[in-house]
């Protein structure tokens, strides 16, 4: 990577227009409407309840403005096939509306390295607000775990740093579990919903080069459907509960996993949660917390 480059990088603001068809199918690529009568989630899928209008899931915020792919730019000369999603953190400041235009603003906050062999972590800071009013939505924190760029250097503000998120014991009791089953199109549809362009989510080859058998899941894409458990078991019918949340993302999922995802009770309006392939074992997401308000 070349440090200095990077942390000078300038980001114009980048502006996007989505419509209330942009939510459907945001809700749609989080297996929401998988059962037709399950009359919590209809409401995210279909705009013409009678007296229930459209609503949109929170986590929807993670793929509003989304900002264009940089780190394939040779001038910054960062290992961009081997860069994953470590850690994803959202404020939201307001509810989501249906539709709307929005304006993101991004920046490069610090980069952490861990090493030669190991990596660095990349974070990009981003503020999405209303076009039109100027109106604060949200405010997201990402983590870019770039695997193959250790040896950079150190850069920015630690007291920029996300917080960390406390660790949920092997054998904590969760107060509900749901199973979301995933199709072999899973990524392929995500990523048209989402706008997140990212190949090794689609191309076998480029999968392949990055270390991966095949295509993987977007670590987003599971933070959603974190989301949608939560909403669920703990807000039915009340997104505009969802205060924050956030996660780290632990290991790649995979088009046709099943999903588990495990809530725990973490006092004072706290959802502590975590998620695993339930196939492979594996365990996708974890350190995971929501807030919500009463």
């Amino acid at each position: 990577m070349n440090l200095d480059r990077v942390i000078h990088q300038a980001f114009a603001p980048t502006d996007h227009d989505y419509t209330a068809r942009d939510s459907l199918l945001y809700a749609l690529s989080l297996g929401m409407g998988t059962d037709p009568l399950d009359a919590d989630e209809l409401p995210y899928v279909y705009e013409a309840l009678p007296g229930r209008p459209q609503q949109v899931v929170p986590s929807q915020a993670v793929i509003l403005g989304w900002q264009p792919f940089w780190h394939d730019d040779p001038a910054v000369a960062i290992d961009w096939k081997h860069i994953v999603h470590g850690e994803q953190h959202l404020q939201l400041h307001r509810p989501l509306p249906v539709a709307g235009q929005v304006r993101t603003h991004h920046r490069v906050v610090r980069v952490q390295d861990k090493g030669i062999g190991r990596g660095a972590v990349l974070q990009m800071n981003t503020e999405l607000h209303d076009r039109a009013s100027g109106a604060h939505l949200a405010s997201l924190q990402s983590l870019q775990f770039l695997r193959g760029d250790g040896g950079c250097g150190d850069w920015g503000d630690a007291a920029a740093a996300t917080p960390p998120l406390p660790l949920i014991a092997d054998d904590a009791k969760p107060t509900a579990v749901l199973e979301y089953a995933t199709s072999a199109q899973s990524a392929l549809l995500y990523r048209v919903a989402s706008q997140d362009w990212m190949p090794i989510h689609a191309d076998p080859a480029i999968a392949h080069e990055a270390g991966f058998e095949r295509p993987i899941s977007h670590g987003l894409n599971n933070l959603g459907r974190a989301c949608r458990a939560v909403l669920k078991a703990c807000a039915a019918g009340r997104p505009e509960r969802l205060l924050s949340i956030a996660v780290r993302f632990v290991a790649p999922g995979l088009p046709g996993d099943t999903v588990r995802v495990e809530l725990f009770n973490g006092g004072a309006g706290t959802v502590r949660f975590r998620s695993t392939a339930v196939e492979r074992g594996v365990r996708l997401l974890d350190r995971g917390i929501c807030m919500l308000a009463n």
